[in-house]
């Protein structure tokens, strides 16, 4: 009985929990996934991942129902998720043996994501694009010019507003990793994104001793009103099951008592 009470209140919980929450982005990798999660609740966004597709190892970001309008404004200041490059293979296509290009292609964009994923790791970094251009080597061994380098850099700047790398740093981290590679032939944009910080202006609703956000006061009111169903609920099992179990008893009293003898009624007197 107590079991068939509680699971129509753990299904309508669950049920409205669901309603409040909505998925803003599908088909994640893990590691997006948890850029996305970060940067949203940096921005005072409770949001949270799930499993979006089992077979290829994907996730989905969800958050609050009534926050899912701020979210595209809060990843386009972010630039997430980070789109994937095209790619050496989607432009030479599938082939068995590379040749010489399609080999210096693979080897510079491997460097060139390295470069970038260097980059991006320093906090204030929101993203990093980098191109490496190395000179062909004639037979002789000689190169016609030296290897060039530029850098984009979006960065987010911190309270007095600096930047979380100086330019001769940029240079500095990409020229140690390209070989025979100068730090004066490495050119460097950096480009600042403001974000506007959230502004905790909720207003408070008190509750007794509790007190309450004013935008959690319907979360609040439901989980209470349901804590209270459930404690009804199991007080009126408890109360139900100590009524039978007394009656039983009584029952069980009277039937263990010895039967009493059935007296005569007097004769008349003569």
């Amino acid at each position: 009985m107590r079991r068939r009470t509680l699971l129509p209140l753990v299904a309508a919980a669950a049920l409205v929990a669901a309603g409040c929450q909505t998925a803003v982005l599908h088909g994640l990798s893990e590691k997006d996934s948890a850029e996305v999660i970060a940067a949203l609740q940096e921005q005072g966004i409770m949001a949270s991942k799930a499993p979006d597709n089992a077979e290829a190892g994907t996730w989905k970001v969800v958050v609050p129902r009534r926050e899912a309008s701020r979210v595209w404004s809060v990843l386009q200041d972010y630039r997430l998720p980070r789109p994937s490059a095209p790619g050496v293979q989607r432009t030479f296509g599938n082939s068995l043996i590379p040749g010489p290009l399609q080999e210096k292609a693979l080897y510079l964009e491997n460097l060139q994501g390295k470069i970038a994923h260097t980059l991006e790791s320093v906090p204030g970094v929101v993203s990093a694009g980098v191109i490496v251009a190395t000179p062909d080597v004639d037979l002789s061994g000689q190169s016609a010019s030296e290897a060039t380098a530029s850098v984009v850099l979006e960065y987010h700047p911190d309270p007095s507003g600096r930047a979380p790398l100086r330019e001769d740093e940029v240079r500095g981290v990409v020229a140690n990793g390209v070989s025979d590679l100068k730090p004066g032939n490495v050119s460097v944009v950096m480009k600042a994104i403001q974000l506007v910080r959230p502004q905790q202006t909720y207003d408070f609703v008190a509750f007794g001793p509790i007190v309450v956000a004013a935008p959690s006061v319907a979360a609040f009111k439901i989980l209470t009103g349901g804590i209270v169903a459930i404690v009804l609920a199991l007080g009126a099992s408890l109360y139900w099951s100590g009524r039978v179990i007394s009656e039983l008893r009584e029952r069980l009293l009277e039937a263990q008592r010895p039967p009493q003898a059935i007296q005569k009624p007097p004769k008349p007197a003569a």
